[in-house]
């Protein structure tokens, strides 16, 4: 610290610490628990599925074979509820599938 520099604020109480708040950082840490849980959800099919993108409520994922495709669209459902077992609102209400990036389809 620096001489003349008011040190940092300590917390007294949990209102000073919602005082800090960062809307940023709320979604930061929910895209991170959406991560871990998706790994642990899907664990297995990681390298069929991969997930490209949230907008808003829906998750994008990449699917890289058709069977994987045809699974992940049957067992969407329980994805979503397992999903959001994880957070403290329920969140996600669609899963959409995307084409991989830089596949080339005829």
């Amino acid at each position: 610290m620096k001489l003349g520099a008011k040190p940092k604020k300590n917390w007294h109480n949990p209102a000073e610490l919602n005082q800090r708040y960062n809307r940023l950082s709320s979604s930061i840490n929910r895209l991170m628990i959406l991560d871990h849980a998706w790994k642990q959800v899907t664990a297995g099919k990681e390298k069929f599925w991969k997930l490209a993108a949230v907008q808003k409520k829906t998750i994008l994922v990449e699917v890289k074979l058709s069977v994987a495709r045809n699974e992940l669209l049957a067992r969407r459902e329980t994805l979503i509820k397992e999903l959001n077992k994880f957070f403290d609102k329920p969140w996600i209400e669609k899963i959409e599938i995307v084409k991989p990036l830089g596949v080339i389809h005829e």
